[in-house]
């Protein structure tokens, strides 16, 4: 008895000794303020820690809307970073650990324009231990008027008392603003929802500015499209792959329309169709690690003011974070919705996954018009700022009606690019800057190679992006991309002409409204409807299609001239 009862005491001795520790870690932002971030803690043997009062994060991406009971299967307080390889989590300024005694590693981030802070650990015996972790800025695009905005998310937010935990969540990535997506198909809109639109549903924490948007209309024949800062959600069931009624609509109540994932695949039918209304004003040429600019480029040289953006279509793509991929929009006084959406209307923007990037043609800013009188030559000034110790920049080049005509790669300062040049000018044309490198201190696996059958499915199939151009893209991946994208400025020259050689390209673009008018025809409109009959579809039935077929090719007889214009006589 007494050999059992020492050995009980001697039991609770030795677990005393390696008791966990209470840690209180505090995150504080430049100004001392305790501020969101994303943290990771790893221990001596390589395993991550999470806090217990994490941030929740929620990942959910159906076609099909879930039961509101399923959501807690779909959260988590920790997330695995793809880039890293490692598990973190969200502090909400505040967070509590128990912890063995021991050495750790600590690793804070919030966002692009933030240093990535790491320090070493000490976990003792006894009583609870405080670690403050001071975040460092290393830009500040927003004491210019430059917001950073991701415009892809998809996150549930049906009630108002969801804001709040959202709010916190994309500020730990640094987010200006974040449009959260309401999705659906022909038959719902219902996934991801939105409780309210317009102010109505727009949500201010600090800087971060949360705005209800909508991935709808999207099919797997004419594209993804996303409405941005609308007063109300626009349903138009009834015509559904008619886009343009989407496109009017939007815009009357308030808000911008484009396309989603870089406009390629069978979203250049959709493009074809939609461009010469003038009704779509932006597309996504940065997402899922790949920057893919030829879509963009070719509606610039056809006369089609676009704008580059960017988003991570979280969670629904490749495993990510949000606010990974993004784009700056510069707005002049308070950033609002109605301000939003005015800024990505007249293209003041850039796309970015890190560095920051300017470009000024005589005096003016992305979005702008340049007029000369008569041909003559631009000063060109464009600068690339980036973090050394996560982006390295290996190039800057200048962009002229979808050429390259400068580069730089010789920095001007530690984390600095310029590019200074006089460019003559002859007739008129669009300018645009860029940067391509890598991304440093990413240890974690880069995507698979994507196989062609899978590409083929996810373009013709699935929902009309992918394609040969990820494909080549995902083939040559050796490492982690780092990119930046300035939108158009146009320079214009009184009497004369554009210099991009539009003829075959507007040709082109002829052949693929020729194409889907083929597909229409009676012969072939059943082969369009693909598994409509199962939740995973865009919906799109063979009924469907022909009940909106004549407005369809109505939209296509009207779009044929804009392209034939541009087409001289005998060509």
């Amino acid at each position: 008895m007494r050999a059992t009862v020492v050995s009980f005491f001697l039991v609770l001795a030795a677990s005393s000794v390696h008791a966990d520790t209470e840690l209180v870690l505090r995150v504080v932002d430049e100004t001392g303020v305790e501020t969101p971030a994303r943290i990771e803690l790893i221990d001596a043997e390589g395993r991550a820690h999470v806090a217990r009062d994490g941030l929740l994060v929620r990942r959910e991406c159906f076609v099909a809307p879930l039961p509101e009971w399923l959501a807690p299967l779909q959260e988590s307080r920790e997330i695995d970073n793809p880039y890293t390889g490692t598990t973190q989590f969200y502090a909400d300024g505040t967070a509590h650990l128990s912890l063995p005694p021991g050495s750790y590693k600590l690793r804070a981030y919030k966002g692009p324009e933030y240093r990535r802070t790491e320090q070493a650990v000490e976990i003792g015996d006894g009583g609870p231990q405080e670690v403050t972790v001071e975040l460092e800025r290393w830009a500040d695009p927003a004491a210019r008027g430059w917001y950073g905005v991701d415009d892809h998310l998809h996150i549930t937010r049906n009630r108002p008392e969801q804001n709040d935990w959202i709010a916190r969540w994309m500020r730990a990535e640094g987010l200006h603003v974040a449009n959260l997506l309401e999705m659906g198909t022909q038959v719902q809109l219902s996934v991801t929802p939105q409780y309210s639109f317009g102010d109505g549903g727009a949500y201010r924490d600090g800087e971060l500015l949360l705005l209800a948007g909508q991935e709808h209309p999207r099919t797997h024949f004419l594209g993804h499209t996303i409405t941005l800062g609308t007063t109300q959600r626009v349903d138009n069931r009834d015509t559904y792959i008619v886009y343009e009624s989407t496109f009017a609509e939007g815009q009357r109540v308030g808000g911008v329309s484009g396309f989603a994932h870089w406009g390629i695949g069978n979203a250049r039918s959709g493009l074809a169709i939609s461009a010469p209304t003038g009704r779509v004003r932006f597309m996504e040429v940065l997402q899922f690690e790949v920057p893919y600019y030829d879509v963009w480029y070719q509606m610039l040289n056809l006369g089609v003011r676009i704008a580059p953006s960017a988003g991570t279509d979280f969670p629904c793509g490749p495993p990510g974070l949000p606010g990974r991929e993004r784009f700056y929009v510069h707005v002049d006084g308070p950033m609002d919705r109605a301000a939003f959406v005015a800024a990505v209307r007249a293209g003041r923007t850039f796309t970015s996954n890190g560095p920051l990037i300017e470009l000024r043609v005589n005096g003016a800013g992305p979005g702008d018009d340049v007029d000369l009188d008569k041909p003559g030559s631009v000063s060109i000034r464009g600068r690339v700022h980036f973090d050394p110790e996560q982006d390295r920049i290996d190039l800057v080049e200048l962009v002229m009606n979808g050429r390259v005509i400068e580069t730089e790669s010789k920095p001007s300062a530690p984390g600095e690019i310029l590019l200074s040049a006089e460019i003559p000018v002859e007739r008129s044309a669009w300018f645009a800057l860029r940067s391509s490198g890598g991304k440093l201190g990413e240890d974690g696996p880069l995507p698979e190679r994507i196989p062609q059958w899978a590409l083929d499915l996810f373009s013709n199939v699935a929902n009309g992006a992918g394609g040969p151009e990820m494909s080549d893209f995902r083939d040559n991946m050796v490492e982690r991309v780092s990119a930046a994208h300035t939108a158009a400025i146009f320079v214009g020259v009184a009497g004369a002409s554009p210099a991009a050689p539009t003829a075959k390209l507007a040709q082109e673009w002829l052949d693929r409204l020729s194409e889907l008018e083929d597909r229409l025809s009676e012969d072939r409109i059943a082969e369009i409807p693909i598994w409509d009959w199962i939740p995973y579809s865009d919906g799109v039935s063979e009924q469907h299609l022909r009940h909106n077929r004549d407005a369809l090719l109505q939209a296509i007889a009207q779009a044929r001239p804009f392209y034939e214009r541009q087409i001289p006589e005998g060509d």
